[in-house]
């Protein structure tokens, strides 16, 4: 596991102004092997007005090393290191959400995704141009467009669906983006300290009476040998967010 130099650095060479300043939060949880992968893509992506931040869950295997390595070389990356280990998913995003509406950078835009290659970071382009269109919420919905694998994560999320009371079909999709000034109402309803975030944030934007909106994106299945700060919510585990929607709590 040792620190191997990064690839050169690959600044944007397109002109500012294509879309209103975006900040793409990473949540990680021992993803050393993919989050060289995660930093390329977003390079690839050749966009001046779409920063990055890596929050990771002190991972043992020191993604949040590699991560570091990453944001000294570019300044469009960063790092929010959260000491003790196994908060969750639903931690990483109420403090990355916290984090982005405190910036000093202004982001008008704030999207997120996994570090496990599941999502594909190329894919951006297309929940910017929702959320440029008006949506104040865009989820990714997965194995709705071409190179996604032919099993939908979509097929057992009745309860997900139910639980949310939204019509999304890819409740448990972590592939979103957000308006700021929606983000802003959604963070105050949220309690959720794992991954049944997902289906919260959008139960809580059925309440705030936002406009949520989805687009296809392909999806494949990668490695899930190592715990990851994600997966899907059981029935049980959704019962609470059911009853707190029902009792106009979230």
């Amino acid at each position: 596991m040792s620190d191997e130099a990064i690839p050169p650095k690959r600044l944007p060479t397109s002109p500012s102004g294509q879309h209103p300043l975006t900040l793409l939060v990473v949540p990680t949880k021992e993803e050393r092997h993919n989050i060289d992968w995660v930093m390329e893509r977003f390079q690839d992506l050749n966009d001046a007005d779409l920063h990055v931040l890596v929050s990771d869950d002190d991972s043992l295997d020191k993604t949040w090393s590699r991560a570091g390595t990453w944001a000294a070389d570019d300044e469009r990356i960063y790092l929010l290191r959260r000491p003790g280990r196994f908060k969750g998913r639903g931690f990483a995003l109420r403090e990355s959400y916290k984090w982005a509406a405190e910036s000093e950078n202004n982001y008008e835009f704030v999207l997120e995704c996994a570090a496990n290659r599941t999502d594909d970071i190329l894919q951006i382009p297309k929940l910017l141009a929702a959320l440029q269109s008006g949506a104040d919420v865009v989820v990714g919905s997965r194995s709705r467009a071409e190179g996604g694998d032919d099993a939908s994560p979509r097929q057992s999320q009745g309860f997900a669906r139910l639980a949310s009371g939204a019509s999304v079909s890819d409740v448990e999709s972590g592939f979103r983006g957000f308006r700021m000034e929606a983000l802003r109402t959604i963070a105050r309803r949220l309690k959720a300290s794992d991954h049944r975030i997902k289906a919260e944030v959008i139960a809580a934007a059925r309440s705030a009476k936002l406009k949520v909106v989805e687009v296809p994106v392909p999806f494949s299945q990668h490695d899930t040998s190592h715990p990851k700060l994600g997966g899907n919510s059981g029935p049980v585990s959704l019962l609470g967010l059911w009853l707190r929607r029902m009792t106009k709590r979230v």
